[in-house]
């Protein structure tokens, strides 16, 4: 089947878990997959973008267009109307797209003339009546877990420096950076191990991979979430993970040790932070991450979806079924 993504994208290139999500449908399907980036915001963006997507599939032969995201659904769904409605859309939404009211409305007004809609999160389920699943987005899990030392050591790093990942980069709001600094403020003046803590910002995979297991803690505290992959991977690299209940947590951490869920109060991230620099733990116990979010099972049912749109049908997973890949 020949499917065209369509992402929104500052570095040219699609988000890792959307390319590692065509790839295997690619290798494991034999589906045909091409990649085109929304590179500018705003409404003009994307009006741009639709006109461009429309000459697109207008020259090329395209069965399916799979979108992430719901703003990037607008400038496709402009151009399927351009195209008088002859190419099929699916569209994946992550969170932000649906939590955000500002976005929400666009989101929703592209749902109504999508073909199927995916929901990451079940928690967004709410706002859809019909034609959607709930399919979280998958993780690679082929790596290896020997980085730790050599990492540590590239970054001079001693055995007592205390390493904290941010979730994201501190200039995105909605993973309220402003509350993590006073948590690591106040966990300085009660800690006697040097804190390091860096923000996840400008890495490629394999250096994400390599901090998450060299790192000692990964903390999140986000005014929303769909369903972290960050969370995900922080798990997969044994890196033990402390977070508010938000989005899809409970369910990503459900079974895995050192994985706390806690109020959002500074007072609770510091009894954990202090908690995990006493014990230099790791999680241990990766199973449930591998059983639910292995890439190769994700993509079996997303395959399912294309194989039942492309026949004109329409399909609804419930969360039941989706979380029991």
């Amino acid at each position: 089947m020949k499917i065209l993504y369509v992402s929104r994208s500052k570095t040219n290139k699609p988000h890792p878990f959307i390319q590692e999500q065509a790839n295997i449908l690619s290798n494991h399907y034999g589906h045909q997959i091409e990649h085109y980036l929304i590179n500018e915001g705003g409404l003009l963006g994307y009006i741009k973008s639709s006109f461009s997507i429309y000459k697109r599939i207008k020259n090329r032969a395209v069965e399916i267009i799979h979108v992430h995201y719901g703003l990037s659904a607008i400038a496709v769904i402009m151009a399927r109307l351009l195209a008088m409605g002859k190419v099929k859309v699916i569209i994946t939404f992550h969170g932000s797209d649906i939590n955000k009211g500002s976005e929400r409305i666009f989101s929703l007004f592209a749902a109504n003339y999508s073909a199927h809609n995916i929901l990451v999160s079940h928690k967004m389920s709410k706002f859809f009546h019909k034609n959607y699943s709930i399919i979280p987005c998958g993780i690679d899990t082929q790596i290896e877990l020997n980085f730790r030392k050599m990492t540590r050591q590239e970054k001079g790093w001693g055995d007592d420096d205390f390493i904290i990942l941010f979730s994201s980069s501190f200039d995105r709001k909605e993973k309220d950076p402003e509350f993590a600094f006073k948590v690591i403020n106040f966990f300085k003046d009660k800690c006697h191990h040097k804190v390091i803590f860096i923000e996840l910002k400008g890495y490629h995979r394999e250096q994400i991979t390599q901090l998450m297991q060299a790192a000692d803690v990964m903390l999140l505290c986000s005014h929303m979430e769909g369903s972290p992959q960050v969370i995900k991977e922080s798990i997969l690299n044994s890196l033990p993970v402390i977070t508010n209940d938000v989005g899809d947590i409970r369910f990503i951490c459900e079974k895995v040790d050192n994985c706390f869920i806690v109020p959002k109060t500074v007072d609770d991230y510091v009894y954990y932070l202090k908690y995990l620099a006493e014990r230099k733990l790791r999680i241990r116990n990766r199973n449930p991450i591998l059983e639910k979010f292995d890439n190769q099972q994700i993509a079996q049912k997303i395959n399912q979806i294309y194989q039942e749109v492309n026949k004109g049908k329409s399909t609804s997973i419930t969360s039941q079924e989706s979380y029991k890949l």
